[in-house]
């Protein structure tokens, strides 16, 4: 596949009323200065608007920004936090006070915990539970590849992404220029050792468990949902899944086949139904 030499900023609309925002973190490894990234989604239908994860509240002023050179007049109806994690959950708060009349939906059965302030605006979700935008709709998913046990996934209907949280977090250290590329525009694909340096951090579970027995959950997700494209938190936007897939799977095995620990039975996700 031919590599993008345009450079792109965020956000970017990767598919019709689909847009990626966010910013990244930026750190000095060796001799250069790399970015991570903390990505968000918004998801715009015809009647109500939904944004995945909040981005971190070091980044409020990019998200605020992009929000509104999107939205314009509209207001954001619904947020879907994955996972309560500062760079998923962080800027409830913010988005709170910007949108009163926000929901805030997902498995979102301890937040009252970190956000006492926040608990009227909460609709826990159940996996398969559908939010209608009017024209397009996002269903909640089981997260096969998770970090917390509620962590959740989703789908939009509307242009088949799926959006999968700290999973797929393959190319999240990447050079300035490279923020807002998809995979296949990358310079160069990431390897397997950049694979396991970020499953290590990300998914720790990955250093003890033998990974292999989430394959057929992730196979069966697939073919219930099917995407056209894969939407990290941490990583470019996938569209590059045929290679993305082994290299992720491979990189697993490789974790926990350097640790040398006691294996460990992979729990099953629990069932979802077909998308409509």
């Amino acid at each position: 596949m031919s590599k993008s030499t345009e450079l792109r900023d965020l956000p970017r609309e990767i598919a019709p009323g689909v847009h990626w925002l966010g910013d990244c973190l930026k750190f000095l490894y060796g001799e250069a200065t790399w970015h991570g990234h903390v990505s968000t989604y918004l998801i715009v239908g015809e009647d109500k608007t939904l944004l995945i994860d909040t981005g971190h509240p070091s980044h409020w002023d990019v998200v605020e920004a992009a929000l509104d050179q999107i939205l314009g007049d509209r207001p954001l109806d619904y947020v879907l936090p994955t996972h309560p994690e500062m760079p998923h959950a962080g800027n409830l708060p913010h988005l709170a006070r910007r949108y009163p009349q926000l929901t805030i939906v997902g498995d979102t059965r301890d937040y009252h915990l970190y956000y006492p302030q926040l608990e009227a605006h909460l609709q826990p979700s159940a996996v398969g539970d559908e939010v209608d935008l009017g024209g397009r709709s996002v269903i909640t998913l089981p997260a096969v590849w998770r970090d917390l046990p509620n962590t959740m996934w989703a789908y939009d209907t509307g242009a088949r992404i799926m959006f999968v949280a700290d999973g797929f977090s393959y190319s999240h250290h990447h050079l300035a220029g490279e923020c807002a590329l998809y995979s296949g525009e990358l310079p160069a694909e990431p390897d397997l050792e950049q694979t396991v340096f970020l499953n290590e951090r990300a998914l720790f579970w990955t250093r003890h468990v033998d990974a292999t027995h989430s394959e057929p959950d992730m196979a069966e997700l697939f073919d219930r949902y099917p995407p056209a494209l894969v939407a990290p938190a941490h990583g470019s936007v996938i569209n590059t899944l045929d290679a993305m897939i082994p290299l992720l799977q491979a990189g697993m095995a490789e974790s926990r086949k350097r640790t040398h620990l006691v294996e460990a039975r992979w729990a099953p996700t629990a069932p979802t139904e077909d998308a409509s």
